[in-house]
């Protein structure tokens, strides 16, 4: 029994190590989960210290199927404000939208009715059999732990639909097109940042640098090819009242921004 109690132990500490969330929950590190639905998606970001979670809600037309549940998952991690370089956000794909009453309900009721939480179990024990992660049994059994503890009042609600119609429409239609940013500001490093948060969105950003003159007015440029990748560009960078010009230009991009002194930067942020 000794010998069997040993294995045990070993076992459990190898696989806090070896799978992610465990090991992200093990040295107290921030939890992103993405709960994408066909017609609304949620972001979950779990603070193990603190036991708190932030959620952040969208709604979004269907999702092309050729666009991965790893790419709509980095999309809404990046709209919520994160930086996605170097990013874990764990993913599980269900059939509607996620609904944050359900999780109220089982996370301040399952004490008073225990038939609550074994049908939120059993729910969490079927993701990895239909295929709807792929996070690991343990993984996920930690989450729920976790999970299990908090109540409703642990978690902050922010909608982002308002917002997100650019990082979604990133994330639904495939890699977007070559764009080049230009800063017009006169503050220092926009262009850089606003291509950082682009690159994250999916966009090809061949240029990132200073324009010839200050301009006060934020300008999208479309080239040849239509303007479809002027409008996604716009609305990746928040800028949908935009009005989108055509240029004669002759350029290798399909869409340009020049950003100037009435950019607010505070949505490369989010």
């Amino acid at each position: 029994m000794l010998a069997a109690g040993l294995g045990a132990a070993l076992a459990l500490a190898a696989a806090q190590y070896l799978f992610p969330v465990s090991r992200a929950l093990g040295s107290g590190r921030d939890v992103n989960l993405a709960v994408l639905g066909e017609r609304g998606s949620a972001l979950l970001v779990y603070h193990p210290v603190c036991g708190t979670v932030d959620a952040f809600t969208i709604s979004h037309p269907r999702p092309r199927p050729d666009i991965s549940a790893p790419q709509r998952a980095l999309a809404l991690f990046a709209l919520a404000g994160g930086t996605t370089a170097q990013a874990e956000v764990f993913s599980v794909t269900v059939s509607s939208s996620p609904d944050l009453e359900v999780l109220r309900g089982a996370l301040n009721g399952w004490r008073a009715e225990p038939r609550l939480f074994f049908s939120a179990a059993a729910w969490v024990g079927g993701l990895r059999a239909s295929g709807a992660t792929g996070l690991s049994s343990f993984d996920l059994f930690r989450i729920f732990s976790d999970f299990s503890g908090l109540d409703f009042s642990s978690f902050s609600t922010t909608e982002l639909s308002r917002l997100g119609r650019g990082a979604e429409a990133a994330a639904e239609t495939g890699p977007a097109p070559r764009v080049e940013v230009f800063n017009a500001s006169g503050r220092k490093d926009l262009a850089a940042s606003a291509a950082k948060r682009l690159r994250a969105l999916g966009f090809d950003v061949i240029t990132a640098s200073s324009y010839h003159k200050i301009e006060k007015n934020t300008r999208i440029l479309g080239f040849s090819g239509g303007n479809a990748a002027a409008l996604r560009l716009r609305a990746a960078l928040g800028l949908d009242s935009l009005e989108v010009r055509r240029s004669s230009q002759r350029s290798v991009a399909a869409a340009a921004v020049i950003l100037g002194e009435d950019f607010n930067e505070e949505v490369l942020g989010r």
